[in-house]
């Protein structure tokens, strides 16, 4: 039985294993016949080759010319344009936008027919007309991220995701970083008993690393870790008996994943008759979707959008322009902001 090499597979592969000629090939791949007919079993014989073998359609003229277009795409697995007051992704694509067009490169968005989000569709991919591709999405779609990854097409995902098998490059906040620092703050001002909380399952790898922050810190000059309980609530209907609870344990500070939470954190102390940051301190660890944004000085970290943009943007044409195909890996450090929602803890007699 006929092999395709150990490397990427070529049109002219795919034509010998599926018997069929590599103008064949061709005309399956652009979804046309140009006069010649192909039959249907023909072209599902071709289509699954295709498949079976990962390979990833060059539909652009650099497979002619051997060279690139200079061209670096961008996909998101989730919508990027605003629908709420807080536009989560607008920073990364204007540190996308501006380096490229510092390094000589043209960006092309990439959409999904449909309204499906779907990087392959019968085993070619469009993000072949670019040299390669930036990523992006608070929920991919791992296969299809695995499968990109075996074909051999170069990407870089912009934040911090974990993938079975060989990694993947990528550009990420470091999370775990900051809040490591925050939470170490708070044990510098005194406190001894420090929660955290989040909304969600925690299972994104982002709000996993945030953990892991604050799971390693531990006061200036002890080995002792503090850190209290991992909260996870569902929705911000909890809020009001976390706080009550938090309050009852002894908890004097809390560091907060979301910004929304920490908003109805400070909302449920306020009609508790709790001070922040007199009887609870409250750390937020970036803002985020459905925040007010309001006028509260938060303590707490800034998720580098713009800069992890650039940085990946430099990071793929690195790669592109390298020829250790590698997957390397960047780390951007988080600005940590001095609000005022952070104090000294109140003894015992009500007194900080």
């Amino acid at each position: 039985m006929n092999r395709v090499p150990a490397r990427r597979p070529t049109q002219a592969d795919i034509a010998r294993l599926a018997g069929v000629s590599q103008a064949t090939v061709s005309l399956v791949l652009n979804e046309r016949d140009a006069g010649v007919r192909i039959s249907p079993a023909t072209r599902e014989r071709v289509l699954a080759v295709m498949r079976e073998w990962g390979y990833v359609a060059n539909a652009s003229a650099r497979s002619l010319a051997g060279g690139r277009n200079k061209i670096i795409g961008v996909y998101t697995f989730e919508q990027v344009f605003p629908t709420t007051s807080v536009d989560f992704y607008f920073p990364f694509l204007l540190g996308m936008e501006q380096e490229a067009a510092e390094l000589g490169y043209d960006l092309l968005m990439f959409t999904s027919a449909g309204g499906q989000r779907q990087i392959f569709r019968d085993g070619s991919t469009r993000l072949s007309l670019a040299d390669g591709t930036l990523l992006l999405g608070r929920y991919p779609n791992i296969e299809e991220i695995e499968h990109l990854r075996d074909s051999g097409y170069p990407f870089v995902y912009v934040g911090h995701r974990e993938v079975s098998g060989a990694p993947i490059s990528y550009v990420a906040a470091d999370y775990a970083g900051a809040t490591q620092q925050l939470t170490e703050r708070l044990f510098a001002l005194g406190h001894e008993r420090v929660a955290y909380a989040r909304l969600g399952n925690g299972d994104a790898q982002p709000s996993r690393d945030r953990e892991k922050g604050f799971r390693r810190a531990v006061p200036a000059g002890t080995t002792r870790r503090l850190t209290g309980p991992v909260w996870t609530l569902e929705s911000v209907d909890e809020v009001d008996g976390l706080l009550s609870e938090m309050l009852r344990s002894g908890v004097t500070g809390v560091v907060a994943e979301q910004q929304l939470l920490a908003e109805e954190l400070l909302g449920c102390a306020r009609r508790q008759g709790a001070s922040v940051p007199g009887d609870l301190s409250i750390v937020v660890l970036g803002d985020s979707t459905g925040a007010r944004r309001d006028d509260t000085p938060w303590t707490g970290l800034v998720v580098p959008r713009e800069e992890m943009g650039r940085e990946a943007t430099r990071l793929l044409i690195r790669l592109l322009e390298s020829a250790d195909s590698t997957a390397r890996s960047e780390s951007v450090e988080c600005p940590l902001m001095d609000g005022a929602t952070v104090g000294p803890p109140h003894t015992a007699g009500g007194t900080a």
